[in-house]
């Protein structure tokens, strides 16, 4: 069991508080209520997590006003702080190669996500309560996944239309590519199975057989426009 500290180190059955600033008291009801999601998954009332944390209902309430703030607190917490700008900016920097880019990516994406709270939240999110899970594929769908078909394809000089919106073919393509390296977390933190030793040439073999798919693909593919379907 997860608890938050609530007593003098020391003094077993003492029930004074150990007092905490504000601020540092919020970071360890947050930290433990992340380590309790991770666990339990999303299907929990918050006297259930106050009872499991060791602390009272009201003061659980004093830094989360309700359940769907404090699983956005862990949302911020968990995804979004660890989700890095740069990713999409480097991903568009066309000098340099698109096999490098999607490399350097993917390295540092699967470096973020290959820790347990991380995975086994998302997945309880999609079990329990989508809202956690919706937001973060949200993220990817709106920009990482149409960015890397337009870069894929810049590469290949395909002809698309300028305005040209991202097919449900192409988007299927890239998510079951990014998904791969997802489902690395799952095998470890969800099968409790072993995980690649060499991850890093598991990237590149994957960025290969990506990008020299696509590409020869490429001019089968069909693309939404404004207009209608082209070809």
């Amino acid at each position: 069991m997860t608890a938050v500290e609530t007593t003098a180190p020391g003094k077993r059955g003492n029930r004074s508080k150990k007092y905490l600033e504000g601020p540092e008291r919020e970071r360890q009801i947050l930290e433990a209520a992340i380590a309790y999601v991770s666990r339990r998954g999303l299907a929990f009332s918050t006297r259930e997590m106050a009872e499991e944390l060791g602390i009272s209902q009201p003061l659980l309430y004093r830094y989360f006003a309700n359940k769907d703030e404090l699983l956005q607190r862990i949302f911020d917490e968990v995804y979004l702080k660890n989700w890095d700008p740069r990713w999409n900016i480097d991903l568009a920097d066309r000098s340099v190669p698109m096999r490098d880019r999607l490399v350097r990516y993917l390295r540092a994406y699967t470096a973020t996500i290959l820790d347990e709270h991380w995975i086994r939240i998302f997945i309880a999110s999609a079990l329990d309560d989508p809202q956690i899970s919706k937001r973060y594929l949200g993220m990817l769908h709106e920009t990482t996944f149409p960015l890397i078909f337009k870069e894929i394809a810049a590469e290949a000089n395909a002809c698309i239309p300028e305005d040209a919106e991202f097919s449900e073919i192409a988007r299927e393509i890239i998510w079951g590519f990014h998904s791969s390296f997802f489902y690395l977390g799952v095998r470890k933190f969800i099968y409790r199975g072993e995980l690649p030793k060499d991850i890093d040439a598991v990237i590149c073999a994957r960025v290969d057989v990506l990008l020299n798919g696509l590409c020869a693909s490429l001019p089968n593919l069909s693309y939404s426009t404004q207009t209608g379907v082209t070809e």
